[in-house]
């Protein structure tokens, strides 16, 4: 079982299977919580939760929510062809990869060193010593060289429905962070406006098995837990268009991530989208 999350009308439809409710049913709880929560001044989110989440708890107690999907954005480049599984940083970083090869074309290369990556261009190994420089932060951060803060980790989103609209799919539309980040930071734009050449811009779709996938605002949550979560993220997108925002922005998408040593298995696979600047406007 799993909520699909792609539009608001296969939200509605999971939901009604899920609890064996009526559309009718929904909206009165929506009435409800909306009525509960309201002030003279502002919703109280705390009262709004506490009303959704105990609708939760009530329909939960026999039902399990076993994967969820996941949409992760990204550009490819062409070489790697029908590739359609998803790598850690660290992997596509230190093997053999398309982004490795490319990289490597602009004289970029990485050097494992312990949990860390060492950065070399043109032959030279550059010092990433000198965290008041611009950059610098960031690109310790992605290349392990803080034990309690790496990010290696594949990523992605929980909502498919307003995903055009959000702001950190436009900025990927340009180049991936990383790409950009590393070009400033060598000083050579140059390989952003390769990448982009060389490269289409796709949303990924997975289905994956909740156990393999953390919520970025809560990453301890156990299995019960994120389904919870899950259903509550999915309840409180649905108020929205229950209160007639139809024009919802993105800014409250759950971002999920995998463990920072996992990947995205290619038999999660479902299907892959090509996102064009028309879309995201």
């Amino acid at each position: 079982m799993y909520i699909d999350t792609r539009t608001k009308e296969t939200m509605q439809q999971s939901l009604y299977e899920l609890f064996d409710v009526s559309n009718v049913q929904l909206d009165d709880l929506f009435l409800k919580a909306g009525t509960l929560s309201m002030t003279d001044h502002y919703m109280d989110m705390g009262k709004f939760n506490s009303v959704i989440n105990e609708f939760i708890e009530a329909e939960m107690y026999d039902k399990s929510i076993e994967y969820l999907l996941f949409f992760h954005l990204g550009r490819r480049l062409n070489s790697a062809g029908n590739s359609v599984e998803g790598k850690n940083l660290f992997e596509l970083l230190s093997s053999e990869s398309d982004l490795n090869i490319f990289l490597k074309s602009h004289g970029v290369t990485f050097r494992i060193n312990k949990q860390l990556l060492n950065l070399f261009y043109k032959g030279k190994m550059i010092s990433l010593d000198d965290t008041s420089r611009e950059y610098v932060p960031y690109l310790r951060w992605r290349l392990g060289y803080n034990v309690n803060q790496i990010d290696y980790c594949f990523n992605g989103f929980m909502f498919k429905d307003q995903l055009v609209r959000n702001d950190y799919a436009r900025s990927l539309f340009h180049a991936p962070e990383f790409i950009r980040v590393l070009a400033d930071f060598l000083n050579e734009r140059d390989i952003i406006t390769d990448y982009v050449e060389k490269s289409k811009y796709y949303c990924f779709e997975y289905l994956v098995p909740i156990e393999k996938v953390f919520f970025d605002d809560d990453k301890n949550l156990i299995k019960e837990e994120k389904q919870k979560y899950l259903l509550n993220r999915v309840l409180s997108r649905l108020y929205k268009y229950f209160t007639g925002d139809n024009n919802l922005f993105d800014h409250d998408n759950p971002i999920l991530r995998l463990d920072d040593t996992d990947e995205m298995q290619a038999k999660f696979f479902i299907k892959k989208e090509e996102l064009t600047w028309e879309m995201l406007r």
